[in-house]
């Protein structure tokens, strides 16, 4: 019995002998990368003017028209059923985008003044989805609505929509003074103005940050 119990207890000493010993504090280095995004979308709706109901646009699209213009007899102006939004948001990873707007004068019935540019808007928002909902906040440094003609160079910066994305909604002028006014500066569609199509180029440029 003694000779099995001291094979046991030498069995004992030599597997704690051959325990690994910790000379020093070793360290470990975890890591997880998140892929950049490599793009960004605009997805465009239609929104009515009456019910402010959302429609999506087709993917891709980009000719945007305010028409059929309606003769308003209240306020003695045309008016559209519509207006537009485009919203912003990168894509394939993270990131956030910065967005320059700028607008160019095309068509013009009405000859050298008062095109679409003096007769339309763009308003600024910054958007945060809770879900089902969306908490807006307009960006008061981007005016925050501006005639179409007076964008050149318009820079959003990514920080100023951060934890949120970009929204410009597009709009024809009509005086209206609740907040966010328009511009007092806007002209509306009357029958002063000549008939015929009037026409702007809206140009976007967005980058990832």
């Amino acid at each position: 019995m003694r000779n099995k119990l001291g094979l046991v207890l030498g069995g004992l000493f030599l597997m704690v002998q051959a325990a690994p010993v910790w000379a020093a504090p070793t360290t470990f280095t975890v890591s997880a990368t998140v892929p950049s995004a490599t793009g960004i979308g605009v997805t465009v709706s239609s929104i009515n003017s009456s019910t402010n109901a959302f429609t999506t646009e087709a993917a891709g699209t980009t000719a945007l028209s305010f028409d059929p213009l309606t003769f308003n007899t209240t306020n003695n102006i045309y008016l559209p059923n519509h207006y537009f939004a485009l919203d912003f948001a990168v894509s394939g990873g993270s990131g956030s985008p910065d967005v320059t707007v700028s607008y160019n004068e095309g068509s013009n019935p009405n000859g050298s003044t008062n095109g679409l540019g003096y007769k339309s808007t763009a308003t600024f928002a910054k958007e945060v989805s809770n879900g089902t909902t969306n908490t807006e906040t307009f960006l008061t440094a981007h005016g925050p609505k501006k005639r179409l003609i007076d964008l050149s160079g318009e820079h959003v910066a990514y920080t100023e929509v951060t934890g949120g994305f970009l929204r410009i909604y597009l709009g024809v002028w009509t005086g209206s003074t609740t907040a966010p006014a328009d511009p007092t500066n806007g002209q509306p569609f009357t029958t002063a103005d000549g008939a015929g199509v009037y026409t702007g180029s809206l140009v976007v440029t967005a980058v990832v940050n």
